[in-house]
C-alpha cells in the first residue's frame, strides 16, 4: 500500500494514488518540497532519455527518494492548474525502466510509474522514486557526468566533497545492512539449534529500510497470501512447509515487528517466522526428521528430504513478495543456510525425492553446508520471480549433488494469480 509524499502533503492515510488527490494538490496550492516536483506533461517517448526528468529521478534516489507528478501546473512551486500529462503506455513505461538502468549510473531500480485518469480528461501520471542504498547515482550531460541532489524544490550537482561522503555512505550502508541481515539469520538459527537435528534457515531484508510503524502490516494476512503461493508453486495445492507450520492467525509483537510463534513447539517440524516492521524476514524450520511423503517413513534428525529445500525456500520467497507488495521496499538481499547445531551426531544428508530412507542420499562436504546468498527483486514479472526461487533452491540443491529443483521447476509457465 502506498504512503507517497503526495499522502503526507494532504495529510492522508497510505492508499492508492487517485485523481482526487491530485485535485485536491491543486485546490489546496500544495507546494514542492525536497520529495514532490510537480510537472505538465510527459516529454515526447523518444526524448525521455535525455529529458530532465531523468536527472530528477537520479536527484530523488540520491536525496532519499520523492514523487514526480506530471499532469500539473505550477506558479511560484505551487500547484494551480491541471493539464493532460499525455497517455503512459506500456511502451513508454518500458522506455522510463530501460532510462533509469541506461542513463542513470548505476541505475536506478523499483521506480513505479502510475497513471491517473480522470473524467474531465486531464490525465495524469506519477513516478514514484525509491530511496536508494546504491548512491551517489550519475547522469551523462554535455559530455561530463554529474550527481544530482534534490535540495527544498531545487536540484543541484553535488560538489567532489559530496560525492566522495555519499561513496562513504554507501559503503557503510552495505556493511550494517549484512550485518543485519546476519543477525536476523544468527537469530533465527538459536531459536532451533539442536545437537544432530537438521534446521533450515532463511533471512531476507530489503536493501533500502522502509519507515518503521507501529505493527501497521497485518502478518497474518500476509502469511496467507504467502501460503497460498507457496502451495500452488509446490504444485497440488501441498500443505507442506514452514507457514504451514505456524500459528498464522496468531501473530505475537514483539520489539520490533510480529513472531508467528510453532504449531507444536518441540515437534519435528518446529517452524518460526519474523516479519519485522523495517520490511525484513526471518525463518527457521526443523526439516531433519521429516516422513516420507509417499511411504510414510520417517528419515533420521540428521537426513533432509530435497522437497523440504524447495518448500523452504518457495515459502521465503513467497514471504518477500507479500511482504514487499504490501510496502514496496525494491531489492532483498537473501541468506539462506543448513544448521545443525554443534556435536552433530551424523554429518548432514539430503534425500532426493524418488529415495525412501535411507538410499539415495547425498552429503554436503564435510558435513557442511555453505549458506546461498541472493538478491531478489519483487516488482519483476511473474515468471521472473518464480525464476528466482528456482535459482536459490537450484544453487542449494546443487551443493549435495542435485542438479535442479524437481517441484519449482515445473512451476516456471504458470502464473499464481496473486501475482498478476
Amino acid at each position: 500500500m502506498l504512503h507517497t509524499p503526495l499522502h503526507r502533503a494532504l495529510g492522508l492515510p497510505p492508499g492508492p494514488l487517485t485523481d482526487q488527490m491530485i485535485q485536491d494538490a491543486v485546490d489546496q496550492g500544495i507546494e514542492e518540497s525536497d520529495e514532490l516536483d510537480w510537472k505538465t506533461k510527459l516529454p515526447p517517448q523518444k526524448e525521455f532519455r535525455t529529458s530532465d526528468s531523468v536527472k530528477d529521478i537520479a536527484a530523488f534516489a540520491n536525496a532519499g527518494g520523492g514523487l514526480l507528478v506530471f499532469g500539473v501546473t505550477e506558479t511560484e512551486k505551487a500547484a494551480d492548474g491541471r493539464e493532460d500529462a499525455g497517455e503512459l503506455t506500456e511502451n513508454y513505461e518500458r522506455t522510463i525502466r530501460q532510462a533509469c538502468m541506461t542513463a542513470i549510473t548505476p541505475p536506478v531500480f523499483g521506480v513505479q510509474t502510475q497513471p491517473i485518469s480522470s473524467s474531465t480528461g486531464k490525465r495524469a501520471v506519477a513516478l514514484l522514486v525509491p530511496a536508494s542504498p546504491d548512491g551517489p547515482h550519475l547522469v551523462y550531460r554535455d559530455d561530463v557526468f554529474g550527481a544530482p541532489l534534490r535540495t527544498g524544490t531545487d536540484t543541484h550537482w553535488m560538489r567532489e566533497q559530496q560525492i566522495a561522503e555519499a561513496y562513504r555512505a554507501r559503503f557503510e550502508r552495505a556493511r550494517r545492512g549484512e550485518q543485519a541481515l546476519q543477525e536476523i539469520y544468527d537469530d533465527m538459527a538459536a531459536a532451533l539449534r539442536a545437537p544432530g537435528v537438521a534446521v533450515l534457515v532463511g533471512a531476507a531484508r530489503p536493501r533500502t529500510l522502509r519507515p518503521r510503524t507501529d505493527h501497521d502490516s497485518d502478518a497474518t494476512t500476509l502469511a496467507y497470501r504467502a501460503q497460498h503461493l507457496t502451495r500452488w508453486w509446490l504444485s497440488g495445492n501441498s500443505p507442506y512447509g514452514p507457514l504451514e507450520d505456524v500459528k498464522i492467525a496468531n501473530p505475537r509483537p514483539t520489539l520490533s515487528g510480529q513472531h508467528l510463534p510453532p504449531e507444536n513447539a518441540g515437534d519435528l517440524r518446529e517452524a518460526h517466522v519474523v516479519i519485522l516492521d523495517d520490511g525484513s524476514i526471518g525463518m527457521s524450520w526443523r526439516a531433519g526428521g521429516h516422513k516420507h511423503e509417499k511411504t510414510g517413513v520417517p528419515y533420521e534428525a540428521h537426513q533432509i528430504p530435497a522437497i523440504a529445500i524447495e518448500a523452504f525456500i518457495a515459502a521465503l520467497v513467497a514471504l518477500v513478495h507479500t511482504v514487499a507488495g504490501d510496502k514496496p521496499s525494491g531489492d532483498y538481499e537473501i541468506i539462506l543456510g543448513i544448521e545443525e547445531g554443534n556435536a552433530a551426531r551424523a554429518p548432514l544428508e539430503v534425500h532426493e525425492r524418488s529415495a525412501a530412507p535411507p538410499a539415495g542420499v547425498h552429503r554436503t562436504v564435510s558435513g557442511t553446508f555453505r549458506p546461498i546468498r541472493a538478491t531478489v527483486d519483487p516488482s519483476s514479472n511473474d515468471e521472473a520471480f518464480i525464476g528466482a526461487a528456482v535459482d536459490v533452491a537450484t544453487s542449494a540443491l546443487n551443493q549435495v549433488g542435485i542438479n535442479k529443483p524437481w517441484i519449482l521447476s515445473s512451476s516456471l509457465p504458470r502464473r499464481p494469480r496473486e501475482l498478476t
